[in-house]
């Protein structure tokens, strides 16, 4: 016998959904009439989280500051005109991108014990996780590779930069498609709990 698809949570039997939250909550002394429709700090974090946010807010200041720098420095001197130049705005394009939106949203995901971004984030988050990292990997495949074909023949003609870094954007969304075929949204009605 199959079971319910989890997609909305009517799927459940109402005597499980109490179990089911405490396994879904990791706690041991789950309230069901606790409101936790509002974001609330993970226990064991409680104390700590400011120096999660510090962790986490370094990384993210340095990392959009100095990408924007790298790409602003090639565009000032129109470096960009040299193949291995432009896969590098690539490259901090793609930086700039985790440091904006993944670090976080990655934050949130870690001191917030509910899910409390909705259902389209849910599916969305962990493709904007990883499009980023495969596309840095494949820009750093794009740049090796361009470079043994100019040390190789320096005479033959080298990459298109800007059809190879829209290939390797193109290539890590198809990459990183099929995680919301396997990601479940539970929405739990009794306390109007959702988990990702």
């Amino acid at each position: 016998m199959r079971s319910p698809p989890l997609g909305d949570g009517k799927g459940i039997p109402e005597e499980l959904v109490s179990a089911v939250m405490q396994v879904l909550l990791g706690e041991k002394n789950y309230s069901v009439n606790g409101d936790y429709s509002t974001p609330y700090l993970k226990p064991y974090i409680a104390r700590i989280y400011p120096l999660f946010i510090l962790l986490y807010a370094i990384p993210t200041v340095l990392g959009l500051t100095l990408n924007v720098m790298i790409i602003v420095y090639i565009s000032k001197y129109k470096l960009f005109r040299d193949v291995t130049h432009a896969f590098l705005i690539n490259l901090a394009v793609c930086h700039c991108v985790q440091c904006a939106f993944v670090l976080p949203i990655t934050l949130m995901v870690i001191i917030i014990q509910n899910w409390v971004f909705g259902q389209f984030m849910c599916f969305f988050l962990p493709l904007l996780q990883d499009i980023p990292l495969h596309v840095a990997m494949l820009s750093h495949l794009l740049i090796a590779w361009d470079r043994k074909r100019w040390l190789t023949d320096p005479l033959k003609v080298r990459l298109p930069a800007f059809v190879c870094s829209c290939a390797s954007w193109m290539a890590g969304l198809v990459i990183a498609l099929p995680y919301p075929i396997y990601t479940t949204y539970l929405d739990l009605e009794v306390s109007k709990e959702k988990k990702c």
